[in-house]
């Protein structure tokens, strides 16, 4: 898989077939720390009703930073990254408002 194929399984996920998600797979035993290609391989392992799923779900839970997009991205036939980055934008803004001072010496 090259980075053209990647890029484009990233803006359609609903692309994801057997033949790309090997690929995926030999993607993440050569880097497994890249969390889209753990996003993107569990989407197709959920795609395909893999007996694998449910192990690469656990492991790719722990290496993602926000699970509530994971959760979005796999169970979602139509993955809107706007509507998430909105979310992403209300969470900083509401860390940011947080007294960290106040909270310590309480």
């Amino acid at each position: 898989m090259n980075s053209h194929d990647f890029t484009s399984l990233l803006q359609n996920p609903q692309q994801i077939n057997p033949q790309k998600t090997e690929a995926l797979e030999s993607i993440i035993q050569d880097y497994p720390y890249f969390q889209s290609a753990k996003a993107l391989y569990l989407k197709g392992l959920k795609q395909q009703e893999s007996t694998k799923y449910n192990q690469a779900l656990k492991t790719t839970a722990a290496y993602t930073t926000d699970r509530s997009i994971l959760f979005d991205f796999i169970t979602s036939d139509v993955f809107v990254q706007n509507e998430i980055s909105k979310v992403i934008k209300k969470n900083t803004i509401y860390l940011n408002d947080i007294n960290v001072s106040a909270m310590i010496f309480q």
